[in-house]
């Protein structure tokens, strides 16, 4: 029998959804680069359905204690007393949630003696001591590409919502007021601008393609280069830093890991460096920009707009100017993508639980961590 520790955020305020607005949701069944989707034995849940929060359960109650597995579910995450740092010790493995993580410290992993396998049930590991894991032979995995599309969705909408003004003028028609000018005299055209992507992997690699059609000039920086074909085909100009991308573009969308090299990489410096009036819109991780440097560009009007999400921006983004788009950290979190990320979850149990994760499995995934991290193994 494994102890299963999951941290999931809570229930909707109104309760656990009794029905929901669609019947179903579309069937994918590879993505972009030929890649298939996860194909686990089974599912004990209807895509479609609320499985993120804490009543969901990631429909995986009815699969884990079948198996005789313990399955604790909490969304009570932070401080001693949590309900996680009580259960953690005794835990095997540990799903955890990007955009409400519960963070694996190495005083946790310490704590956690029994532990084998941390699962993020999406993409990214920052929430994880990656140095502590790999000293306490603890895999870390996460559900690649599971979000990816959904991300590029979402930043494409927050560059149309900044670029034409569109939240504000949404407000003035919820105030009662029908104020055109108000409306359109921040509001442009993104058909010619130059769009810059930090970062292009699967996201910021999708974000290129969705942005072709609005004829616009494509740029990006990445330490990995596309291929030339990819570039010919995209008409995307490479860059060889951020500081040189920057220059050039009107609106920067964020699409990078958050690690050592990027944490406040937008920092008071880097954005004095870009255009006056550019747009920010960050879907990666809030510590990627330095928030009081950024809220500070907003007032001067160095930046036009930005895209927020970190819960603690907030009171100082509202104090700063009305042109955001506040949002929590959802945009990857549509229910196709929540059932993607079960599916895969639930494949990464089994192999768990068979013992199949291999010394080459640990391999791999050391040798992804350095290329990505820069860790010293020495």
């Amino acid at each position: 029998m494994a102890n299963v520790l999951c941290v999931l955020y809570d229930d909707p305020v109104s309760g656990y959804p009794p029905a929901y607005a669609r019947d179903d949701i579309p069937k994918i069944e590879r993505y972009y680069d030929g890649q298939s989707t996860p194909t686990p034995e089974r599912t004990d849940f209807t895509p479609g359905e609320l499985l993120g929060s804490v009543s969901g359960e990631l429909g995986l109650r009815s699969f884990l204690e079948e198996r005789g597995h313990r399955f604790i579910v909490t969304s009570d995450k932070d401080g001693p007393d949590s309900a996680f740092e009580q259960e953690l010790p005794g835990a095997e493995i540990v799903i955890s949630q990007p955009f409400w993580p519960a963070y694996l410290t190495a005083e946790r992993i310490a704590k956690a003696p029994d532990l084998k396998l941390a699962v993020t049930a999406g993409i990214g590991s920052d929430h994880v001591d990656l140095q502590a894991a790999i000293d306490h032979g603890v895999t870390v995995a996460e559900v690649t590409y599971c979000n990816s599309i959904s991300v590029s969705e979402h930043v494409v909408m927050a560059i149309l919502a900044l670029v034409r003004n569109y939240i504000p003028s949404y407000q003035w028609v919820v105030d009662g007021g029908w104020n055109i000018a108000d409306c359109v005299s921040r509001s442009y055209d993104l058909e010619g601008m130059q769009v810059g992507i930090v970062g292009a992997g699967r996201i910021g690699s999708a974000v290129l393609r969705r942005l072709k059609p609005f004829e616009v000039g494509l740029h990006y920086t990445d330490r990995h280069r596309l291929p030339a074909d990819v570039e010919q085909e995209l008409g995307v100009t490479f860059h060889p830093n951020v500081e040189s991308l920057v220059r050039v573009c009107d609106v920067v969308s964020i699409n990078a890991p958050l690690h050592p090299e990027t944490e406040h990489l937008f920092d008071a410096e880097l954005i004095a460096r870009m255009k006056r009036g550019a747009y920010l819109v960050n879907t990666a991780r809030g510590k990627i920009c330095d928030r009081d440097a950024v809220a500070r560009a907003c007032e001067t009007g160095q930046l036009a707009g930005r895209d927020a999400q970190r819960s603690d921006d907030l009171s100082t983004a509202v104090a700063a100017t009305d042109h955001i788009d506040l949002r929590a950290h959802a945009s990857h979190n549509v229910e196709k993508t929540v059932a993607r990320r079960i599916q895969a979850d639930v494949g990464q149990n089994q192999l768990t639980f068979r013992g199949e994760r291999s010394q080459c499995d640990k391999e791999r995934s050391r040798r992804w961590i350095t290329r990505n991290f820069d860790i010293d193994w020495s």
